[in-house]
């Protein structure tokens, strides 16, 4: 085996423990649903995911880094995944966590774009 395929064998294995990353939460979700309220679970850590999987991806891109394509898949998943969950959770919030997590998101972004320049 060459220098090559060993890294795609060992960015195959990397991607399928992080969309077993991305899916962990599911069960939380689940309950989300089957009780129609969010309790006391907080939005943070999605919010926080889905900021990770956007700059992840946006180092992925070819204009910025070359030969990135498993980078580009999993954080793609990844931000599809925790999109649904942002979804979620905020069909399934209060009005006053919504406001919450809109500013929350607002800053997570803000954070972000200030960190890459």
């Amino acid at each position: 085996m060459d220098h090559d395929q060993i890294r795609l064998i060992v960015g195959i294995i990397g991607n399928a423990i992080a969309l077993y990353l991305f899916l962990s939460p599911t069960p939380t979700f689940l309950k989300i649903v089957k009780l129609k309220s969010v309790q006391a679970f907080k939005p943070d850590t999605y919010l926080a995911t889905l900021m990770n999987c956007s700059m992840w991806l946006f180092y992925g891109l070819p204009i910025v880094h070359p030969h990135s394509l498993l980078v580009v898949t999993i954080n793609s998943a990844g931000i599809l995944i925790t999109l649904t969950f942002c979804s979620i959770f905020f069909i399934y919030s209060s009005w006053a966590c919504r406001v919450r997590i809109f500013f929350n998101s607002l800053t997570f972004y803000r954070a972000g774009i200030w960190c890459k320049y």
